[in-house]
């Protein structure tokens, strides 16, 4: 990631008791005031998350940016405004980090967002018995209950965990993907797709791998080669065959080029290469392997498939659709046609992000600028197929959950 101290916006950096803060010029440039406020001062760890993320700028805030800006408009507005910055300008600036920050509030995050257990589902019965399954220690004493579901009578911890039925409340509404989003006209579809899928990890303060590669499982893909970025522990239950270490670790944009790449060399009769984040939540009541089996792919000209809707770009209707201008917010869950995969890994533009100062990062940059100087489409589906399940900030009680880092219309909700 860029170093913090090739922050041009850091100015008056002090030390106190062992902590590292300094002001933030651009914050300040945006307000119009000095040294007068106390939240125009941030701590290296808010630098560093700044900088690892979008460069913020006077005409488009990152997050971290939005979050100071929203607490420093607010002490202008108790305040009752100051001499370069009145009330109204700083309720303004308020309504704008509020749409460009992406926050969790306490209390009501998704529960769909959370690990599945089988005893959170409203079929589960009454325990009838023990069976025995088989196991990696061999055959296991399991648990038997009833289930309630009209397509099941007795279920497992096991067969829950692999189960398309399985629901939060009785009355959920199971919404058919064929219905919900069906293939545009000038769609093709074929024969069953051969896949080949990538997912990159790291360390995060709160693991969200485990998840996510169970979404996967139930999505209908089992074979995923694993790229670790650094020395990001794997859950004791993962079963992965492909794992690609990078150690010492190489950030974000060198991770997912290397995986792609690598996806590209090993499996070179894949018809699609899936690249995954890993704090991806899939919708998990439909084989949805099975359901992009039979409506891809996009043609005249061929294009790239999200299965990730940011906030950002939400339609009205149900559908699926195309960017308008250049893709910038997501690459949660990516679909490349084999041959657009091979032409991506092997333009010199896209290696040349790397020599750049943002070449650490910033993968939906590179993927958005490569479609539209090649004219590519990137087709997406509104609502989300996929969502983020990592850790929002939550930052301020009571401001709802509307970051662009976020779908706020997703397939899996109610």
């Amino acid at each position: 990631m860029p170093a913090v101290e090739q922050c041009p916006h850091r100015e008056d950096i002090h030390f106190k008791d062992g902590d590292e803060s300094a002001r933030c010029g651009l914050l300040c440039h945006i307000l119009n005031c000095g040294e007068e406020l106390t939240s125009l001062r941030v701590s290296r760890g808010a630098c560093e998350s700044c900088v690892d993320g979008i460069p913020p700028s006077v005409d488009r805030l990152n997050p971290v940016l939005a979050s100071f800006l929203y607490s420093a408009a607010s002490e202008i507005v108790a305040l009752g405004g100051t001499t370069t910055c009145d009330v109204i300008r700083a309720e303004e600036l308020q309504e704008w980090a509020r749409s460009s920050v992406t926050v969790e509030v306490l209390g009501r995050r998704s529960a769909a967002a959370r690990p599945r257990s089988f005893r959170d589902c409203a079929h589960l019965g009454q325990l009838t018995g023990y069976t025995q399954q088989p196991s990696v220690q061999g055959m296991v004493r399991t648990a038997a209950h009833t289930c309630h579901h009209p397509a099941h009578e007795t279920t497992t911890e096991a067969n829950c965990s692999s189960c398309l039925d399985w629901s939060r409340t009785v009355e959920s509404q199971v919404r058919v993907l064929a219905d919900v989003l069906p293939a545009p006209p000038s769609w093709h579809s074929g024969l069953p797709i051969r896949w080949a899928v990538g997912m990159t990890t790291a360390p995060r303060r709160t693991p969200t791998l485990e998840t996510s590669l169970d979404y996967l499982r139930r999505a209908g893909w089992s074979n995923v080669r694993l790229a670790v970025d650094g020395m990001a522990g794997l859950p004791p239950t993962t079963s992965i065959e492909h794992v690609s270490l990078r150690e010492p670790a190489l950030g974000a944009w060198p991770n997912f080029y290397m995986t792609l790449l690598e996806l590209v060399l090993s499996k070179p009769d894949a018809d699609a290469v899936m690249m995954l984040q890993d704090d991806v939540q899939f919708y998990d009541c439909e084989n949805v392997r099975e359901y992009l089996d039979s409506i891809l792919w996009p043609a005249g000209p061929p294009g790239i498939v999200s299965l990730y809707c940011s906030a950002a770009y939400t339609r009205e209707t149900p559908r699926w659709t195309t960017a308008d201008g250049r893709w910038e917010w997501g690459v949660l869950g990516f679909v490349f046609p084999k041959e657009l995969a091979q032409r991506f890994v092997c333009d010199s533009q896209v290696l040349q992000h790397r020599s750049t100062d943002r070449g650490l990062r910033f993968i939906d940059d590179v993927i958005g600028e490569w479609a539209e100087r090649n004219e590519i489409p990137i087709w997406y589906p509104s609502p989300s197929l996929v969502q983020h399940i990592g850790d929002t900030s939550t930052v301020w009680p009571g401001v709802p959950a509307e970051g662009y880092r976020r779908a706020d219309s997703f397939v899996g909700n109610p």
